[in-house]
Parts: structure tokens; C-alpha cells; sequence
């Protein structure tokens, strides 16, 4: 028996015995009533938990107030933890937010004592009946006629036998006068009487996308002409593997679905706060360290690993190896899917703060810190981290992202697969960072500085909409010329730069479907669902649109199932507007159509496959 095995063989014998004596430490968690204040006076009740120990959770929001039982104490983003002043039952009440949805809760609670293993605790939780409010469902009637050729994204043009022919508006490539030039993607199958298809195509994507549309087709074939090309160059997908963890095998479904919605951009957001998720050989702590989570020390501090993220899990260390990440691109790049990395920064960066200050301590180099001892900034980030923001006046940061994009530069190419961009992030910023520095030339310094890579290393940056704003025109300049898009997620659109759509209120997935209790995501910027995401209208917003893409944040996902769920059938409105930027019918007309394809084709297969998906 090894000591792995000893220590947990252990640990299971003692949860045994205090059960067979009754002590096992649990919790039990009762929602309050809204008040006319807007607030809720929630309880927590710890039973059986040892005088001074310590219990520690997770809690999304961070408004509490107490009004019984010893203090709730915020640590670094979504943890929180209790110190027990005696042993036996510890009754607290606190005013909070009130629970707009169950996911909501406290959850993850885990008992800390000094000498002994962390041992996570059993909750109960009592939340209220609210009353069901009844929705008009109308839009999602899903009662349209449907034709052979109805697949999700829609074909542009198809002539069947009796010559109908259906297209979308204002999209058909100028056809009157040789050459011939087709979009990229373009392809064309004509399948006569005999149920043999005949496929035409300038390049390798668009005869992927003939085969994807013959796998969509009902069988047998009917005889008809599809001519088919996508309206917008970039047609991505966002997956947040930072805040909960997506195995290898689960992404390789997730690109397996994109394919199948013709989607050809994976942007893997694998580094932030909660996170640093591929494997980079010269600096093992980013994963050992960066990529583990555990509850800090007695005395609050981070040792050996990461505090746990939203999720509470502790003692995991999720990341992708060189080989794992490989293996994503090969896959990716068989269906014609491009991977973007995402590494955030200049906020967003606790993970690789954290972790290359373990660097440090075990190699006594500073020449790759990331964070200025001597910085006595003070502020709060938008997720409640106070310590997450690089100091962008230390060469050593550029230095060390020179490191990173030089290995993430060698995976690509070792794999053979293009690397189209490094996206930088550099959205959420707070306040008061870069204290007695002026924020606006800390900017100047880092985009600057991120540039210097980018040229140095002959590839393409990407962004949020944030690093694109409140430049100086020699630095707006060069940014142009080495950027591949910038992601507009709060704004309508910023001239002069190529534009990704990413706009929360219609493609943020990870945005509840609606305000019932049982479902999970949040709604800072409205609900989203498939009915909203379809509404997107690219000719809404200003400037060079060169394709839209669906964000998966994931602070509220738990598991593969959340993802899936949050996923289907929602963003298939997205590859919807990413291949057809229009339609020809009214938009409920239209709606009608889609959400018929939705329940006569995708849905079944979901069903087959054992996908969680809404279902109305």
C-alpha cells in the first residue's frame, strides 16, 4: 500500500468512526425572504464542528452582514471562511443578496484544523418556494414545415427538382461576370435522382462544410442543389476552462460540436485569476502551483497551492500537458477549427502572479517576476480579487510572456497547425491599480510592451475591446497593424479595427436562460437564449465586423452537463448569424423555421449522444 493510499485509507477510517459516534461535521443552509430593503436575512447553521476550527466556503456575492454568530470573513474572490469559537453547534444569521437562483448558494464547505486534513463538510439546503411565474413560449412554437435541406447553419441556396428555390438576402457572391470568385468556404452539391452527391469547392473548408451538410441531410438524399458559403470569415466559440476545469476529451466533444454548426475558431481561455491550464516547460509552478488548488494555510497564506476557485474543489491540479494541448489543436484542425490561447492579462493575472512568486522561492530568480513587492496598490476587481494586476512597468513581465509565447509558438508548430493569434485579454482592469503610477501611460507601457512580442515573434495579438480604448494615435496605429480582432462585449462597435462580435447581452452563454430559481448563470446583462441569440443582427453595429462568436464563461458551471445545458440550444443562434448574417421572412417567421430545425434534428441527437440540454 503506498502512503497516498495509507493517508486516504486514513482519512475514510476517521470519517467512518466519527460517523458511528454522530460527530460528523455538517452544515445546514436556509434561504431568507427578500425584504422591502432588498435584502435577505439568510442562516447557516455549522453542527458538530471542533472549537477552534476553522470552516471555509464558496459565495458568488459578497454583501453580507451580520446579525448573529461570529463574522463572515472574505479571503480573495469567492472564498470566505468562519472562525469556530466553540465546539458544537454554531448558529449565524447574515443579511446578503437575495438567492435570485439556487446555484447562488454558499457551497464547497470544507472544515480547516490545524495538524488535520482538510475535510469537506455535508450541506442541507432549505430554499423557499417561489411562485412559478407563467412565460409566453410562444416563439418557440417550433411548428414550421420543414424542407429536406432545413439544416442549422441554413444552407444560402437550394433548387429542388421542382425548381423552387430558397435564399437568403443581399449575400449571393457577383455571379453575372467571369471569373468566378467565391467566398472562402464557398461549396456546392448537386444530388440527382439517383441519391448521389456531387460536391464542388475551391478549398479545404468548404469541402469540409459539404460534408458536414451531407451528414446533416435526411436520408435517403432527395434530389437538389445546395450552393453554400459562410457571410462572415470568423465564427468562433469562447470555452472558459479556468473556472471549471473541461478534460481533454470533453473539449474534444465541444470542437466535435462546433464542427458540426460549421463554427472554425476554439477561443481557449486557459489562463486567469482562478487558473493557469497549459503545461509551459521552463516554469513548472504555473501548473504544480498555478493549476492546484487547496485552502490556504492557518495563517492565510497561499503555500503550495492556489485557493479554490468558484467551484471548491481542492486538491486537483486540472491543466492540459504539452501533449493534451496538441492533441486539441490536431483535432480542432481536422474539422477546420482554428485555437486561439487565451492567457489574460494585465488584470485577470492572479494565477501566473501566484504561481512565479513559487518560481522564485524555489530558484531564487526574480527575472521572471510579475508583480512589484513594493506595490502598495489597493483594489477590488470585478470578480473580489485585490491582488490579481501585473506591474506593467517590470521588463521581467515581458519577459516572461516572451517565454510563454515562445512555447506556445513551438506546440503550434510541432503539431502543424496554424496559430492564428495570442489573445492578451486586458479587459476589467480596477480601479486603483498601478498606485502613484498614472493609469494611462501603465497602459501606453503594456500595450507597447505586448506589441514589442508580437513583432519580435511574427505573430498577431488579439483582445477584449479594452486594449483598443484611450490610445495614444502612435500606439492605436501599431496595435492596428498587428492585430488579428478585438472582441466588442460591452459596446457597439469601435472604428478602426477588425471586430469579433461578442456582445454579452446576446451571446454570453453562460447568462441564465431566464429568472426561474432552478436555473444557473447569471443575468448582469439581461437573459440570454436561443431566441436572443438568433435576434444578434451583425448590421447593427459599427465598424469592420469580421465575424461574431458565443462566450462560455464558467464560474457557474459545476460539470460537463452545465456546460452542454448552457450551451444547447443556445448557441446555435450564434452560428446561425455567423454563417447567415440575414433572413428572408419576418423574425418570428424565421424564429419558427429555426427552432423547427432545432427540435427535428439537433435535439435527437443530443438525446443520443446524453447531452443535457434545455428543452422547453
Amino acid at each position: 500500500m503506498t502512503h497516498v493510499m495509507r493517508k486516504i485509507a486514513l482519512f475514510i477510517l476517521i470519517l467512518l468512526l466519527s460517523a458511528a459516534c454522530g460527530r460528523v461535521p455538517s452544515v445546514d443552509w436556509t434561504e431568507g425572504p427578500a425584504e422591502p430593503d432588498g435584502r435577505a436575512l439568510h442562516t447557516l447553521v455549522l453542527h458538530d464542528v471542533p472549537e477552534g476550527s476553522r470552516v471555509w466556503f464558496q459565495e458568488l456575492f459578497d454583501s453580507k452582514t451580520s446579525v448573529e454568530g461570529p463574522t463572515m470573513n472574505h479571503y480573495q474572490g469567492t472564498s470566505w471562511y468562519i472562525d469556530i469559537p466553540e465546539s458544537g453547534t454554531v448558529t449565524l444569521k447574515y443579511y446578503g443578496r437575495p438567492l435570485l437562483r439556487r446555484s447562488w448558494a454558499p457551497e464547497a464547505f470544507v472544515l480547516q484544523q490545524q495538524g488535520s486534513a482538510d475535510t469537506p463538510m455535508e450541506v442541507r439546503y432549505h430554499f423557499l418556494e417561489h411562485p412559478q411565474v407563467e412565460k409566453d413560449e410562444g416563439c418557440f412554437a417550433g411548428n414550421y414545415e420543414l424542407q429536406p435541406a432545413d439544416i442549422i447553419p441554413q444552407v444560402k441556396q437550394v433548387k429542388y427538382l421542382d425548381s423552387t428555390v430558397e435564399t437568403f438576402p443581399e449575400t449571393s457572391p457577383k455571379t453575372e461576370t467571369p471569373p468566378i470568385v467565391h467566398p472562402t468556404g464557398w461549396y456546392r452539391i448537386k444530388i440527382g435522382e439517383d441519391g448521389v452527391p456531387k460536391v464542388e469547392s475551391d478549398d479545404e473548408d468548404g469541402a469540409f462544410y459539404a460534408q458536414v451538410t451531407l451528414e446533416k441531410l435526411p436520408q435517403p438524399l432527395q434530389p437538389m442543389t445546395i450552393e453554400d458559403w459562410p457571410d462572415y470569415a470568423y465564427r468562433g466559440f469562447m470555452l472558459d476552462v479556468v473556472r471549471d476545469f473541461r478534460t481533454v476529451d470533453e473539449v474534444l466533444e465541444i470542437i466535435d460540436l462546433m464542427a458540426s454548426w460549421k463554427l472554425n475558431t476554439l477561443h481557449f481561455h486557459i489562463a486567469d485569476d482562478e487558473s493557469w491550464c497549459l503545461e509551459i516547460k521552463d516554469f513548472p509552478e504555473l501548473t504544480e502551483f498555478g493549476a492546484r488548488h487547496a485552502l490556504p494555510d492557518w495563517n492565510l497564506q497561499e503555500t503550495c497551492a492556489l485557493k479554490p476557485s468558484a467551484n471548491g474543489k481542492i486538491g486537483n491540479t486540472s491543466f492540459y500537458t504539452a501533449r493534451e494541448y496538441q492533441r486539441i489543436l490536431r483535432h480542432a484542425w481536422d474539422r477546420r477549427i482554428r485555437v486561439i490561447p487565451e492567457f489574460d492579462t494585465p488584470g485577470h493575472s492572479r494565477a501566473s502572479i501566484k504561481a512565479m512568486q513559487a518560481y522564485e522561492r524555489r530558484t531564487g530568480d526574480s527575472g521572471f517576476r510579475l508583480q512589484d513587492p513594493a506595490d502598495t496598490s489597493r483594489y477590488w476587481s470585478a470578480q473580489d480579487f485585490t491582488d490579481n494586476v501585473l506591474s506593467v512597468y517590470l521588463p521581467s513581465v515581458y519577459k516572461f510572456y516572451g517565454a510563454v509565447f515562445d512555447e506556445v509558438i513551438r506546440l503550434h508548430k510541432e503539431a502543424g497547425v496554424p496559430l492564428p493569434a495570442i489573445h492578451i485579454g486586458g479587459d476589467e482592469v480596477p480601479d486603483g491599480a498601478w498606485s502613484g503610477r498614472d493609469r494611462h501611460e501603465m497602459k501606453e507601457i503594456f500595450i507597447n510592451g505586448m506589441l514589442d512580442l508580437a513583432e519580435a515573434h511574427g505573430i498577431r495579438l488579439a483582445g477584449w475591446e479594452d486594449i483598443a480604448k484611450e490610445l495614444e494615435p502612435e500606439t492605436q496605429e501599431r496595435l492596428k497593424n498587428s492585430l488579428y480582432f478585438i472582441n466588442v462585449w460591452n459596446t457597439e462597435g469601435i472604428e478602426g479595427f477588425p471586430v469579433v462580435l461578442s456582445p454579452a447581452a446576446y451571446t454570453y452563454l453562460d447568462l441564465a436562460y431566464s429568472d426561474s430559481p432552478n436555473e444557473i448563470g447569471l443575468h448582469w446583462a439581461g437573459y440570454v437564449d436561443e431566441c436572443k441569440t438568433f435576434a444578434l443582427n451583425p448590421n447593427d453595429y459599427k465598424g469592420d465586423i469580421i465575424g461574431v462568436q458565443a462566450q462560455l464563461w464558467s464560474s457557474q458551471l459545476r460539470s460537463f452537463d452545465d456546460a452542454t445545458y448552457q450551451m444547447l440550444p443556445k448557441i446555435l443562434g450564434v452560428a446561425e448569424r455567423g454563417w447567415n448574417g440575414g433572413y428572408l421572412e419576418t423574425f418570428e417567421t424565421a424564429f419558427n423555421r429555426f427552432y423547427s430545425i432545432i427540435i427535428a434534428w439537433e435535439m435527437p441527437e443530443w438525446e443520443r449522444k446524453g447531452y443535457v440540454y434545455k428543452k422547453r
